[in-house]
């Protein structure tokens, strides 16, 4: 994987923030995602390239023991709540403009909101012929919308001339939101490494909802999806797959969200007027 270049990419200033297990989470929603994506799109070809992180409970314990991925949230213009206890926190925590965020839902709402402003997609990940098939999936349901290109990167690391190669089909292509769909944290150390090298562009690391956005793989129903119990409908759909993971991730996150309340409750509060912490402050 290519060295990251931090520096190249920031977080949305107009957008405040919070910390769970040192992990930034954008306090937004859809409609704020989509008017951040215009803002970046606006100022032109020649800004830098950036990405967006979609985070869950999964992500945030996995970037506790890699510095690669907890680096890449902070390297992120935007890391939105994909899972629905990171926005039920960040409420907890005072960020009322905070919601949920999936990205299997931000593929079709991004594509809709940029179809009459010509924004130009590529797909890139899946197994072979999905990246194609999602986006014919979303010129069916979305009537105008601009495919730039498609790609299905080998599962294997990238040599030097492959990199060179790929990242210059998307810069040819005139992309401007490439759709990232190879899994965490896989996609977000992918992202950090190449938007640097994209100007003009913004990468979305949106896993599986390649799959489920072309019907390859069923989501939870919407009771469960309201409940936040998503990952029991996918446990007891892949549990030999599955269970070892939530049996890891459960515990440790609830863990690291009771240090995190814990910690907030008896920090110091600011002594001066206009003083803040973390919590509601930009990320920039």
């Amino acid at each position: 994987m290519p060295e990251r270049e931090p520096d190249s990419v920031a977080h949305d200033p107009t957008i405040p923030s919070f910390e769970i297990g040192g992990i930034p989470v954008s306090a937004t929603g859809m409609a704020g995602l989509v008017e951040a994506v215009g803002r970046r799109l606006a100022a032109g070809p020649a800004q830098p390239g950036s990405f967006v992180v979609f985070r869950d409970a999964h992500g945030v314990v996995r970037a506790q023991t890699d510095a690669a991925l907890r680096a890449a949230h902070h390297d992120a213009l935007l890391v939105c709540a994909d899972g629905r206890p990171l926005s039920w926190i960040g409420r907890w925590r005072g960020l009322s403009t905070l919601q949920q965020v999936p990205g299997i839902e931000a593929v079709e709402a991004v594509c809709r909101a940029g179809a009459a402003a010509g924004w130009r997609h590529y797909f890139l990940g899946g197994a072979e012929g999905v990246a194609d098939l999602l986006a014919t999936t979303m010129r069916a349901r979305i009537p105008g919308l601009r495919v730039a290109g498609v790609e299905t990167p080998p599962f294997r690391p990238l040599d030097t001339a492959e990199i060179e190669a790929m990242r210059a089909r998307i810069r040819e292509s005139g992309a401007q939101i490439v759709w990232v769909g190879l899994g965490t944290p896989k996609q977000e150390l992918f992202m950090a490494a190449h938007a640097p090298h994209l100007p003009g562009t913004i990468a979305m690391g949106v896993g599986a909802a390649f799959d489920v956005a072309t019907g390859r793989i069923p989501r939870a129903p919407r009771l469960l999806q309201i409940a936040g119990l998503e990952w029991a409908y996918r446990l007891a759909r892949e549990p030999r797959r599955l269970w070892r993971r939530y049996l890891d991730t459960i515990p440790r996150f609830l863990l690291i969200a009771a240090r995190d309340a814990l910690s907030a409750r008896t920090a110091p509060r600011p002594s001066a007027p206009g003083a803040s912490g973390r919590t509601g402050s930009s990320a920039a």
